[in-house]
């Protein structure tokens, strides 16, 4: 008589034959498949479709993002899903995905949030410190350029929809002699640490006086960053970084270095919903 078994009972035995080898059956199920992770940055919104372009979006194209994102099963997740998933807390859901705004810009108080609230999803916001000082000093709302200050942020931090982080303190700029927060060529480690350092514990210590968390992640500006960086961040309390690399990024579960070096796809005006996301199927 010839027994014929199930495929799973047959892995099961041969796990179990491999173990009695002294291969152990820990180490042959404990093989954890890879996540795909696909996220969105966006910049400013603008209600005049004119002044849209390649990091402006019109608020018409952002809600049919939405939209699209709601009637295609994607899950927005948060930066503590992302951080209890690396540590073999919780799985993600299907299709989970990610949305950023870089910058700062009084538009995502404005206009994002209330989209998001309606669709769902929730939001990354990587602040600039000192923008936000500035803002934060003057009567200012004009939605073509005005940032957010940090009564605004402080209400977003506690409303739950949209994460407040840092876009660093004030090294937003590439026309000082340095690109973002990029170590110099003629820098020593030791001096490059100490203003890497700087920065971030300026941020932190704003972040705390005006809402009462600290920032644990970082967009890089204009995605420059050196090798150095992350080890500096880290010690500063950083538990993950934003890039500009336009990629689908793989994560895997109870691991953490993927954490560090997150790419991101710029969002511009000018393409559909399908067009754009068909590229993370």
């Amino acid at each position: 008589m010839v027994i014929k078994l199930r495929k799973s009972v047959v892995v099961i035995i041969l796990v179990l034959m491999l173990a009695t080898a002294g291969f152990g059956v820990v180490s042959a199920l404990n093989t954890q498949s890879s996540e795909r992770l696909p996220v969105v940055m966006y910049h400013q919104l603008t209600a005049d479709k004119s002044k849209a372009g390649k990091y402006v979006l019109s608020l018409e194209q952002f809600e049919k993002d939405l939209i699209y994102f709601k009637e295609n099963g994607y899950v927005s997740v948060n930066l503590k899903q992302l951080f209890d998933y690396a540590n073999g807390i919780c799985d993600l859901p299907e299709k989970s995905f990610m949305i950023t705004f870089d910058d700062g810009c009084e538009t995502v108080y404005s206009y994002a949030l209330p989209l998001l609230e309606k669709y769902g999803f929730n939001a990354v916001c990587f602040v600039i410190g000192s923008v936000t000082d500035k803002y934060s000093s003057i009567n200012d709302h004009n939605l073509s350029y005005s940032n957010l200050n940090w009564d605004e942020i402080k209400e977003l931090c506690n409303g739950g929809i949209i994460d407040i982080q840092s876009h660093t303190y004030d090294l937003h700029s590439n026309n000082k002699g340095r690109d973002g927060i990029k170590k110099k060529k003629d820098e020593t480690f030791e001096q490059y640490s100490e203003f890497l350092s700087a920065d971030a514990l300026k941020m932190k210590e704003k972040m705390l006086e005006f809402t009462g968390n600290a920032p644990v992640a970082i967009a890089y500006p204009f995605g420059s960053y050196s090798k150095e960086s992350k080890e500096i961040l880290k010690s500063s309390g950083i538990k993950a970084t934003f890039t500009c690399e336009e990629k689908v990024n793989t994560i895997k579960k109870a691991e953490s270095e993927w954490l560090f070096g997150l790419g991101r796809y710029n969002r511009p005006e000018g393409v559909s919903s399908e067009n754009f996301f068909s590229k993370w199927e």
